[in-house]
């Protein structure tokens, strides 16, 4: 059964409210949403955040790969051969 991230955070956070144990509440998560849904690590984490005062559950917004437009531009600016930027990027 697939579930999602935020659903089982918000699980997290009402027993988090309740004064539930990590460990028991990794164990009760994986009773009602099936085996191997959190471990008590991840379940640890989520109450840290709660304990420091973030309750915010949602994902993070992700950028991804960040988009230069003026590729050639920047490389006639820098007279960089672009082969030589190839190569470098490559080995790191």
């Amino acid at each position: 059964m697939e579930v999602n991230k935020e659903k089982i955070r918000f699980f997290l956070q009402f027993f988090f409210d309740k004064g539930e144990n990590a460990r028991q509440l990794a164990e009760i998560a994986n009773g009602v949403y099936g085996a191997d849904t959190v471990i008590a690590n991840y379940v640890q984490y989520w109450f840290f955040r709660f304990r420091s005062g973030i309750f915010d559950v949602k994902d993070a917004l992700h950028t991804g790969r960040l988009i230069v437009e003026n590729v050639n531009k920047i490389v006639r600016t820098l007279r960089v051969p672009p082969w030589t930027l190839r190569l470098t990027c490559g080995k790191e």
